[in-house]
C-alpha cells in the first residue's frame, strides 16, 4: 500500500463533508445542541473514522463502496441523534442529499472516464476523485442558502410524516437508478454513443430532480399556508369560545343577582305578614334550587374572574383537587380577551386529560403571580394525563386532531406577543404549562 493509494482513498470518502454540511443546512432551527458543539463531535467523528476507512480499503484492496454505505448508515443515525425532528424529516432530507451526491459522483465517473478511458471505477483517479470533491464543495456553496432558508421553513412548519415518507421513495428511486447506471468499465462507455447517452442522462436526471423539488417546495408552501389559515380559524373560533363562555357565565351569575333581590323583597313582605312557617318553607325550596357553586372571587379582573368560575364549575364536576392560586396585576396591559383565550385553553387542556386519569388522581394546580419587580405575569399550571403523549420536535401532538395542538400554539403566539415566552413539558404522567408575559409594553 503506497501513500497515494491511501490518499486516492481518503480524498474519496472526503466527498461526505460537504453533504454533511447540505444535510444540516435545513436544519438549523432543529439542532438538539449548539452548532458548535455539533461541529466539534462530527469533526472528531469523521476525522477519526475516514482515515481509518481509506486504510482498510487500502490494505484489502477493496471497493470503496463497501465501506461507504455503512459508513453513511452510521452517519445518519449519528445526524438524527443530533436533531429534534421526526424522523421522517431527518431522513427525507439525508436520503435527497444522498440521491443529489449519488448524481455527482456519476458526473466524476465521467470524468475520470475521459482521462483515464481504459481504466474502471474499481481504479478511481486521484484527479477523478478531486474533481468530485470540487463539484460537492460548489454544490453544498451554491445550495447553502436556498436549503438553509425555504429547506428550514419545510422542514419547521410541515408536520405531516406521510409527506415526507413520500420524497424519501422518490430519491431512494434516483439514488438506485444512479447506482445501476454507473459504468464498471470505462470502455463501455466509448462505444458507439453510449457517452453521450449517458451525459444525456445524468444531465435529465439533475434537471428532473431539482425541478420535483421546486415543484414539491411550491405544492407544500400551499398546504401549510392552507393550514395556518385554518389554524387561525380555529384559534379565532377558539377564542370566541372563551368569551361566549365567559358572557354565558357573567349573564348566570346576573340573573342569579336579579332573581335573589326579588328573594329579599318575598321574604320582607312575608315578614310583614309575621308569617313564619311561610318563610321557613321558602327559604327551603330557594336552598334547594341553589346552584351548586357560588360565585368565587377569584381575582378582580371581572372577565377572568367569570371565566374561572365557569371553569371551577367543570373542575368540581370531574371531583378533581383544585389548587388555584390567583394573584392578578391591577394594571396591565395585556387584553383580558388575551387573558381569557391563554387561561381558558390551558384550563381546557387541563380538564380534557383529567377525564382520562383514575378520579382520585384528578388534579388542576393552577397559579397566576407577578414577579418581584411586577414586571412579569407568571401563569403555571400542572395537571395530570393518561398514556404517552406525541410530540414533534419541541411541539405537542394534538390527540383530538392531526398536526400540531392548535391551543398550545395559540398560547406560544399570544405569549411572544406580550414580550413573553410559553413551554410546556412533560414527566411522569404530569404536564407543566409555563406562561410569562410583559405585563407593561415596552414604550
Amino acid at each position: 500500500m503506497s501513500i497515494h493509494e491511501f490518499m486516492n482513498e481518503l480524498i474519496s470518502y472526503t466527498v461526505v463533508l460537504p453533504a454533511a454540511a447540505l444535510c444540516f443546512f435545513p436544519m438549523k432551527n432543529q439542532l438538539k445542541y449548539p452548532l458548535g458543539k455539533i461541529l466539534l463531535h462530527m469533526t472528531a467523528i469523521l476525522g477519526i473514522s475516514l482515515p481509518v476507512l481509506a486504510f482498510f480499503s487500502c490494505y484489502l484492496k477493496s471497493s470503496g463502496n463497501t465501506f461507504l454505505f455503512p459508513l453513511l448508515i452510521l452517519f445518519f443515525f449519528l445526524y438524527h441523534k443530533n436533531l429534534t425532528v421526526h424522523i421522517s424529516k431527518s431522513l427525507a432530507i439525508y436520503a435527497y442529499v444522498c440521491a443529489l451526491m449519488a448524481l455527482l459522483s456519476n458526473f466524476a465517473t465521467g470524468f475520470d472516464a475521459i482521462l483515464n478511458p481504459h481504466s474502471g471505477v474499481d481504479t478511481f483517479s486521484m484527479a477523478g476523485s478531486l474533481f468530485q470533491f470540487f463539484m460537492n464543495t460548489v454544490l453544498a456553496l451554491i445550495f447553502a442558502r436556498p436549503f438553509t432558508k425555504y429547506g428550514s421553513l419545510l422542514v419547521d412548519r410541515l408536520n405531516l410524516p406521510h409527506v415526507w415518507y413520500t420524497t424519501i421513495a422518490l430519491s431512494s428511486l434516483f439514488l438506485f437508478v444512479n447506482v445501476l447506471l454507473r459504468p464498471l468499465d470505462y470502455r463501455t462507455l466509448y462505444t458507439n454513443r453510449v457517452f453521450l447517452v449517458f451525459w444525456g442522462i445524468l444531465a435529465m436526471m439533475f434537471s428532473t430532480l431539482l425541478l420535483l423539488t421546486f415543484i414539491f417546495y411550491f405544492i407544500v408552501s400551499g398546504i401549510i399556508r392552507e393550514m395556518e389559515t385554518a389554524e387561525k380559524n380555529r384559534f379565532l373560533e377558539m377564542r370566541e369560545s372563551q368569551y361566549i363562555k365567559q358572557q354565558r357565565y357573567m349573564k348566570a351569575t346576573a340573573e342569579e343577582r336579579h332573581n335573589f333581590r326579588q328573594t329579599i323583597h318575598t321574604l320582607e313582605n312575608l315578614a310583614r305578614e309575621n308569617d313564619i312557617d311561610a318563610i321557613k318553607n321558602f327559604l327551603m325550596e330557594y336552598v334547594t334550587s341553589m346552584p351548586k357553586n357560588d360565585v368565587v372571587s377569584f381575582c378582580t379582573n371581572h372577565a377572568v374572574n367569570a371565566l374561572l368560575n365557569y371553569y371551577a364549575e367543570s373542575v368540581d364536576d370531574l371531583k378533581a383537587d383544585m389548587d388555584w392560586h390567583i394573584e392578578f396585576p391591577k394594571d396591565t396591559d395585556i387584553s383580558d380577551t388575551d387573558l381569557c383565550s391563554i387561561i381558558g385553553n390551558l384550563l381546557e387542556n387541563a380538564i380534557a386529560a383529567c377525564r382520562n386519569v383514575p378520579e382520585d388522581d384528578r388534579f388542576i394546580d393552577l397559579s397566576i403571580t407577578t414577579t418581584e419587580a411586577d414586571t412579569y405575569l407568571c401563569i403555571v399550571m400542572t395537571n395530570p394525563f393518561h398514556g404517552k403523549l406525541r410530540k414533534s420536535g419541541e411541539n405537542y401532538i394534538s390527540t383530538r386532531r392531526n398536526g400540531t395542538g392548535i391551543g398550545l400554539s395559540s398560547i406560544r403566539s399570544m405569549a411572544e406577543q406580550y414580550g413573553g415566552v410559553a413551554k410546556f413539558s412533560d414527566t411522569d404522567g404530569e404536564f407543566f404549562s409555563d406562561v410569562m408575559m410583559l405585563i407593561k409594553k415596552p414604550t
